[in-house]
Parts: C-alpha cells; structure tokens; sequence
C-alpha cells in the first residue's frame, strides 16, 4: 500500500499558471497605442458674439407687471389708491395693449376670498390669461 501512495505523489505535477508574460504583453500593447495615437487639435471656427446692451429705462418701466393688492378690510388698491372691481378690468387692459405684462395679485391674510376670486374675473375680462397670487402680511 506504501507504494501505491508513493506512486500518486510522484506522479502528481505541481501545475502553476505563469501569468507575467500575459502583463508583459498587454503593458506593451498598452505602450503601442499610446504611442501610435494621433493627438489632433480641431481649429474652430471663429464667431463673433454681439456683446449684451443694458436695458432701455423706457422699456424697464413699460414692462412693470401690474401689482393689485387685496388688502385685509377687502379693499383693491392699484399703486396705492382704492380701486373698483370695473377699474381692474380698465387698468388691465390698459396695462396689455402696451405690452405684454404679468398681473401679480398681493393678498392680505384676512381678506375675504370671494373678492379674490372677483378681482381675478375682472382681470380675465380685461385679457389677463396668467395670474399670480401672493400673499402678504
């Protein structure tokens, strides 16, 4: 029995994979296209980009959205003085057939939304399609 055992292990090949000559080979490659890549640097073409003007102060002013504040006692006011639900709808128009401005409605807490929602129509009357509401204290 001794010498079956003696004959597997003399018959046994320490069997190793080299794997140095497989890194030789991919560093080379590696170093081939390095070497053999074209470095081309594309011309552009040259533009002439037009150099920004600051805004016209006439144009500045006309495009100032319209501001109606709903204040808490559920009165409207337009730059300060109290307005009516049938100025609202003047003042819109007004404002659009100048230019297309945005209608910007600054409420109070405490105001009554039913007037919100009326003021808002008569914005609509007067050609307003966007309107924003904010609320303020």
């Amino acid at each position: 029995m001794s010498n079956t055992r003696s004959r597997l292990h003399k018959g046994e090949e320490n069997t190793e994979i080299n794997i140095s000559p497989m890194i030789d080979m991919v560093f080379i490659l590696l170093i081939f296209f390095i070497v053999t890549t074209v470095f081309v640097e594309e011309e552009g073409l040259n533009v002439d980009k037009p150099t920004p003007q600051p805004p016209e102060t006439e144009q500045k002013e006309k495009d100032e959205p319209v501001l109606l504040r709903i204040t808490s006692n559920n009165q409207v006011e337009f730059e300060g003085n109290t307005v009516t639900l049938n100025r609202v709808e003047t003042i819109v128009r007004n404002a659009l057939s100048q230019a297309d401005v945005p209608v910007i409605m600054q409420v109070q807490r405490g105001a009554v939304s039913g007037v919100m929602i009326q003021v808002m129509d008569r914005a609509k009357i007067g050609g307003a399609e966007k309107i924003s509401v904010t609320s303020i204290d």
